[in-house]
C-alpha cells in the first residue's frame, strides 16, 4: 500500500547516521543545555540552509572546548529526536493519505463505466452524456492534483532524512 516510490522505512536507527561516541537519543538529556536545545532548535528547521547549519554546528564546536564530544552527542541526541518524530508524522501521513487514491481510482473507473453505458444508451440523453464526462473531468482533475501532492510529500520524508544525515555529517566531522 505504499505510495511512495522510495522504500518505506518505518523507523530511523541511530547506527545509519551516526558513528561517534555511544549515546542512546531516546534518554539523552539534551535539553536541559540550554546552548544544545538552542542549536538543535536551529539547524533543524528545513528553511535554514544546509551550508549555514553546518557553520553554527563548527561554531558551536569551536566553543565547546574540552566538552566537544559529550555536546556534539547531545546535539545528535537532539537533532534525532527532533527529526525522527517529525518524519514518522509524514510517513503516517502518507500512509493515510496514499489509500484513497486507490477509492478514487474505482470511484474514477466507475464514472467511465457510467458514461460508456450513458453514450451506448438509445436514444443517447446528450445532457446526461455532458453532465457525466463534466464531473468525469473533474474528478479526474482532482485525482490527479492529489497524485501530484503525494509526490511532494513523498519528497518530504526525503528531505527529513537528508538533514538528518547531513546534520549527523557535520556534527561528526567536528568530532575531532
Amino acid at each position: 500500500d505504499w505510495t511512495c516510490e522510495q522504500v518505506k522505512l518505518a523507523e530511523l536507527s541511530v547506527g545509519s547516521f551516526w558513528n561517534g561516541p555511544a549515546i542512546d537519543p531516546a534518554i539523552a538529556d539534551w535539553q536541559k543545555d540550554t546552548a544544545v536545545a538552542s542549536l538543535v532548535g536551529a539547524v533543524t528547521q528545513r528553511r535554514l540552509p544546509m551550508d549555514r547549519a553546518t557553520q553554527r554546528i563548527a561554531a558551536f564546536a569551536r566553543q565547546a572546548g574540552d566538552n566537544k564530544q559529550q555536546e556534539l552527542a547531545l546535539v545528535f541526541a537532539g537533532v534525532f529526536h527532533v527529526l525522527t518524530p517529525e518524519r514518522r508524522k509524514v510517513i503516517d501521513g502518507l500512509d493515510r493519505f496514499g489509500q484513497r487514491p486507490k477509492v478514487l481510482a474505482a470511484h474514477l473507473r466507475q464514472e467511465g463505466e457510467t458514461l460508456r453505458a450513458a453514450q451506448t444508451s438509445t436514444p443517447p440523453d446528450n445532457a446526461k452524456v455532458a453532465d457525466l464526462t463534466q464531473h468525469l473531468l473533474c474528478d479526474q482533475q482532482f485525482f490527479e492534483t492529489r497524485r501530484q501532492s503525494l509526490r511532494f510529500a513523498c519528497d518530504v520524508a526525503t528531505t527529513i532524512e537528508q538533514r538528518l544525515y547531513g546534520l549527523s555529517q557535520a556534527i561528526q566531522q567536528n568530532l575531532g
